[in-house]
């Protein structure tokens, strides 16, 4: 197994895993074995039908990808390890190139925690501000890049809850957004906007929390508002 990895601009990494055909051959025989080991056939005991016989009654294609599904995770890891990468979220994994007897290329798509420099970030605080412009300053002043995939699981986070939230006051999404005067597509953008700046925000404050070796976010907040 062979893996390049690419930095994309809007944070998100790229890993492209190259796969040789005997490999997944090889995954595909044990998924096959493992069948056989749970299959009953007529005339013979629960694992004992021979394996000629069971595999005649799969579907290869299926079987394949399941014993795609199995490897996947473990060339993936190994992908990591060797990039020395602390990926966040679980992996969007799609076949770039798949054909039986050939070499396979997959494409897992993660992110990283984003690298923040609070350099002076006191700066511009005085004793004057409220908490929330505090916030808004450091906001502001910190370069901080949220990956779009990051954000985009906390946009799908939100929604969810609203739809939830909106079900049980007895109101649709579409009466929503007519009572909202915006479309889906808007509405979808707004959220990853406020997921953005949301997360932006949470990042800036547990690398302050490190900074200062402050116990919790409560106690960050607490430091903040006492900063002059």
């Amino acid at each position: 197994m062979a893996s390049q990895i690419t930095y994309q601009d809007n944070g998100t990494i790229d890993l492209t895993l190259t796969v040789l055909w005997p490999v997944l051959q090889k995954a595909y025989e044990e998924t096959v074995t493992e069948i056989v080991g749970t299959t009953e056939l007529k005339g013979f005991r629960k694992g004992k039908a021979p394996r000629k016989l069971v595999e005649e009654k799969l579907n290869r294609n299926d079987t394949l990808s399941h014993a795609i599904q199995h490897l996947l995770p473990k060339i993936y890891a190994e992908a990591v390890k060797e990039h020395d990468l602390k990926p966040i979220l679980y992996p969007q994994i799609k076949i770039e190139k798949g054909t039986e007897g050939e070499t396979w290329i997959f494409k897992a798509t993660t992110c990283e925690a984003p690298i923040i420099k609070l350099d002076d970030y006191k700066k511009g605080i005085n004793k004057d501000q409220k908490l929330e412009d505090k916030l808004d300053l450091l906001a502001k002043n910190i370069k901080c890049v949220i990956p779009d995939m990051l954000a985009e699981e906390e946009a799908n986070h939100r929604l969810t809850s609203l739809v939830e939230n909106l079900t049980q006051l007895g109101m649709t999404t579409d009466q929503y957004l007519v009572t909202k005067k915006i479309t889906a597509e808007q509405l979808r953008a707004q959220m990853a906007q406020e997921a953005k700046a949301s997360l932006k925000l949470e990042f800036i404050l547990l690398e302050i929390q490190k900074q200062e070796k402050l116990a919790d976010r409560q106690k960050t907040l607490d430091f903040l508002t006492t900063l002059i």
